[in-house]
């Protein structure tokens, strides 16, 4: 089955009490997901440049996250510090767990030069989750445990 809607449709209706086997569909998902972008990608440059502007939106509300709990006052350690972080720290792992895995052959494209830069993002929201003591689990830029 290589139809991510049907994988979709079959994890979020089928059995849920198996969430083993639900977390392995929908791991399938999203590979035959990203597999039909990359697809995609390479046989348009409308989709490439897509691709680039869904990575600078999701670049900017991340940075408007951070932003925003700076505004707001929020102390490393406390409940709305730890909330904003978790958020930039979410949109940061699509961006570096997902579309920095895209290959963009169109010419002029700039995607795989913002890989560097959702780094740095990524980077200051893990310093942010250290300054604050947090014991979650984090990845890396580069999807390893930290």
């Amino acid at each position: 089955m290589d139809n991510w809607m049907d994988m979709m449709t079959e994890a979020m209706t089928g059995d849920q009490t198996d969430v083993v086997a639900t977390h392995r569909l929908l791991t399938q998902c999203q590979d035959a997901a990203m597999k039909e972008v990359q697809m995609l990608l390479q046989s348009s440059e409308d989709v490439s440049q897509a691709m680039v502007s869904l990575y600078g939106a999701l670049s900017a509300y991340v940075q408007t996250v951070t932003i925003r709990a700076k505004a707001e006052g929020a102390e490393p350690g406390d409940l709305d510090h730890a909330f904003r972080t978790g958020q930039s720290y979410g949109v940061s792992c699509v961006l570096n767990h997902l579309i920095d895995d895209l290959v963009d052959p169109n010419a002029g494209s700039i995607l795989a030069s913002l890989d560097e830069f959702s780094d740095s993002l990524h980077n200051e929201i893990t310093t942010e989750v250290e300054d604050a003591n947090l014991t979650v689990e984090v990845l890396d830029a580069k999807g390893n445990m930290i």
